[in-house]
């Protein structure tokens, strides 16, 4: 088969897409772009058209995959986003319906939507750094801490193999509130702000920890010693192979890891940082649109 699949790594402030040649299976074009999500109904889904119309140049488009976070209709493409600062007039709409409204050859393009956690749980699953490891949990931690549980190359959700509903543990009660707000850029604000005083964002406590600054290291242990207990419940129940750590706090986890490293290394599990959690989901995304079992999520 001859063609593109295009794919689209979907944050609230950019976008990340790369036009993938069918054929030979090589990345021929990639680029990032701002997302304008704060924007209209009309802006946001022209920038979306805009995107694929460049990254498929004089190709054919065979299909597309998005890799979004949630809330989202995975099955049937519609943003379910409001009052999150992002995507807000986009809530409740198809894209198929308004990128055909634009162009209406997009209505015979497949196109299929993932969590992007999952995306990129399954394309470290499948060719990144997770590969050959039969189970793993994907923990992604940035403005929130984002879960996905994989086995035998499947996406597990259900509560009867082990893991929360939806293969989420964001809003599993932790502490004095839930997991969210303490594995996230908001958890290291408060645990800086009760150990050195002051409320410091991540990069900060990072350059802090470049320069031996005692008290950003602190954090970062606390913060450590946070992750492991918050996630030990979900390893002792989906006992998986590795421990999959991605997103913008992974950079730091050589600030932090040790304390993961203590409670999972006595269990023989493998933790494994993903440094590019974005071309992840996208391989996750190319995988996915390649399997013809998946079919039933392509619209």
């Amino acid at each position: 088969m001859t063609g593109l699949y295009i794919v689209l790594d979907v944050g609230g402030t950019g976008i990340k897409a790369g036009a993938w040649d069918i054929g030979s299976g090589k990345m021929m074009r990639y680029s990032e772009y701002p997302s304008r999500s704060g924007e209209s109904t009309e802006v946001i889904f022209r920038n979306f058209y805009n995107i694929i119309t460049e990254l498929q140049a004089d190709d054919v488009i065979r299909g597309i995959g998005y890799a979004m976070p949630g809330p989202f209709d995975y099955e049937r493409g519609i943003s379910l986003m409001k009052g999150l600062g992002k995507y807000d007039d986009i809530y409740g709409l198809s894209f198929k319906e308004e990128l055909s409204r634009i162009d209406p050859a997009m209505a015979h393009i497949p196109m299929l939507f993932l969590h992007d956690v999952e995306a990129c749980a399954l394309g470290s699953y499948k060719s990144g750094a997770a590969a050959g490891c039969k189970s793993i949990i994907c923990l992604c931690l940035g403005t929130g801490a984002g879960s996905a549980f994989i086995r035998d190359g499947r996406v597990i959700r259900d509560a009867a193999e082990g893991v929360p509903a939806n293969g989420w543990i964001y809003d599993t009660p932790f502490k004095n509130s839930i997991i969210d707000d303490y594995l996230s850029a908001r958890g290291l604000l408060k645990l800086s702000g009760e150990i050195i005083g002051e409320e410091v964002d991540g990069l900060e406590l990072y350059n802090r920890c470049l320069e031996g600054d005692e008290g950003a290291l602190s954090v970062y242990r606390a913060f450590g010693h946070d992750v492991a207990k918050a996630i030990m419940p979900f390893i002792d129940s989906f006992k998986p192979e590795a421990l999959l750590v991605g997103g913008k706090i992974s950079g730091s986890y050589a600030f932090w890891g040790k304390e993961l490293e203590k409670r999972l290394y006595t269990d023989n599990i493998k933790i494994i940082p993903e440094p590019d959690t974005s071309r992840a989901a996208m391989q996750g995304l190319l995988a996915k649109l390649k399997d013809s079992e998946d079919a039933a999520k392509v619209i």
